[in-house]
């Protein structure tokens, strides 16, 4: 008797419905949307727009993005498009060489809108008239269909021993 009450027990179990994801956090502008950790497959998407950004690879980092990409950058600079893009980027890395050391991610994903994203720190070095200089900047990407298609460019100035305490 034991035995049968055992197994009932176990087909149960095997049946239940699974766990819908219910998430934590809040986004003002829409009350109902909750978030959870993504994959690491959208961190190793984000991680290989920054090695070509490092890589000075203009082609590959177009390649990485949708067309209607989005940025807003520090002082509110809006960057809409990957023609845009392309053109400032391309006057940035000549000007001022930067380079970006990502030092942590974490890849989330928005339960009700069903969209990936990302949040990184990086150590960006910039070289300006000889004076090189360090920021923490920090990101957040919304990543679609394996391309980046929006971000957002917080700065600070700091050094990494400041941040790292």
């Amino acid at each position: 008797m034991k035995k049968i009450i055992l197994i009932i027990v176990l087909a149960f179990a095997a049946c239940t419905m699974p766990v819908e994801e219910k998430g934590a956090g809040f986004f003002k502008y829409d009350a109902e949307e909750k978030y959870v950790v993504s994959t690491d497959d959208i961190t190793d998407i984000w991680i290989k727009y920054i090695e070509a950004h490092n890589n000075r690879d203009i082609e590959a980092i177009m390649s990485m993005e949708t067309d209607s990409i989005s940025i807003t950058a520090p002082g509110g600079i809006k960057v809409s498009g990957k023609e845009m893009h392309k053109e400032v980027l391309s006057g940035w890395l000549e000007a001022e060489q930067p380079k970006w050391d990502i030092y942590w991610a974490m890849p989330y994903k928005a339960v009700k809108k069903d969209q990936d994203w990302v949040i990184a720190g990086h150590w960006v070095t910039t070289n300006v008239d000889g004076e090189e200089k360090t920021e923490a900047h920090m990101i957040d990407a919304r990543i679609v269909d394996g391309l980046v298609d929006l971000f957002y460019v917080y700065s600070l100035e700091a050094s990494e021993e400041s941040v790292s305490e």
